[in-house]
C-alpha cells in the first residue's frame, strides 16, 4: 500500500473535501451516495473524502459499508468527478493514508495518527491497552519517520476488534447510553481529546510536515477551524448523528470556503 501520496489537481479545479461518512453505521445521517453526489460536486472536478467513507473493517456494517462505498464510487464515475479516498480508522483497507496536495501546500489525513493509540477514547482501546502499547513499542521509528507513524496508525485499527455495541442488548437507547458513557473514563477521553485536537494537529504537522500552510482532518466528529502562525487547520466534522459535517474548497492550493453543509 502506498501510504503517503502526491497529487497535484490541475490549475482552476476546484477541489472538495469532506470527512466521515460512516456508511453503512446505523448512526450515519449521510444521503443515499446519489443524493449525497448531486448535492456536493456541482462545479468541482475532485473530491476528497478525507476519512471513514464507510464501515469496511470486520464490524456488523462492513456489507452495507461496502456496498454504498461502491455506490459512491460509481456515481462519481457517472457524474465525472475524481473521487479521492484517504484512510481512516473505519475504513483501514483504503490504501493513502495521508496526500500532499499542490506540493505539500495542504495536507489531508483523517486524524486518527495524531494518537498512536488511534482512539485512545474507545472501546477497542480501552479493553485492549496491552497489545496496543505492544505495538507502539514494536515501532519505535514512528517519532521521528511520518510514514511509519502513519502505518502505526493502520497496524493499531487492524489489530483490534471493532466493539461496536454491547452484545444481546436490544435498547438502541440503552446500547447507545452505554456506547457513550461506559466504562466511566470513557466520556472524560472524549472530551480530552476533542479540546486538545486542535493544537495536537498543529503540533503533528510543525514535526512531521513543516511546509504545509493547511491541514484538514476528520475523524473527531466535531468540526472546526484553527489558525496557528502561517498554517490553518479545519475539521470536517461528520454526517453522523450528534454533529454537524463541513466542508472545504480549495483552488491552485488556496482556501475557498469553509462552510456547513446540508444534512
Amino acid at each position: 500500500m502506498e501510504t503517503i501520496q502526491t497529487i497535484n489537481p490541475p490549475s482552476g479545479m476546484v477541489v472538495r473535501f469532506i470527512s466521515d461518512l460512516h456508511y453503512g453505521h446505523e448512526r450515519c445521517e449521510a444521503p443515499a451516495p446519489a443524493d449525497l453526489v448531486k448535492q456536493l460536486t456541482e462545479g468541482i472536478g475532485m473530491l476528497v473524502v478525507v476519512g471513514d467513507l464507510a464501515e469496511t473493517r470486520a464490524c456488523p456494517w462492513q456489507a452495507a459499508g461496502v456496498r454504498l462505498r461502491n455506490e459512491m464510487r460509481e456515481e462519481c464515475s457517472r457524474r465525472g468527478v475524481q473521487l479521492v479516498e484517504i484512510s481512516g480508522n473505519h475504513d483501514p483497507d483504503t490504501d493513502a493514508l495521508l496526500i500532499r496536495f499542490w506540493d505539500g501546500r495542504v495536507i489531508a489525513m483523517h486524524g486518527h495518527a495524531l494518537y498512536k493509540e488511534v482512539a485512545p477514547w474507545s472501546w477497542e482501546y480501552i479493553n485492549n491497552k496491552a497489545k496496543c502499547h505492544e505495538l507502539i513499542r514494536s515501532m519505535p521509528e514512528c517519532n521521528e519517520r511520518l510514514d511509519i507513524r502513519l502505518e502505526l496508525s493502520r497496524c493499531m485499527c487492524l489489530l483490534t476488534t471493532p466493539i461496536m455495541r454491547r452484545e444481546g442488548i436490544k435498547n438502541k437507547y440503552l446500547r447507545g447510553f452505554l456506547h457513550c458513557f461506559w466504562p466511566p473514563q470513557r466520556p472524560w477521553r472524549i472530551v480530552s481529546c476533542w479540546l486538545r485536537s486542535a493544537r495536537l494537529a498543529e503540533r503533528f504537522a510543525r514535526h512531521y510536515t513543516p511546509d504545509a500552510r493547511f491541514l484538514i482532518l476528520g475523524h473527531f466528529h466535531r468540526s472546526g477551524s484553527w489558525r496557528f502562525g502561517n498554517r490553518q487547520i479545519f475539521n470536517c466534522g461528520a454526517w453522523f448523528r450528534h454533529a454537524t459535517p463541513y466542508c472545504v474548497d480549495m483552488q491552485d492550493g488556496h482556501l475557498l470556503a469553509y462552510r456547513k453543509l446540508k444534512q
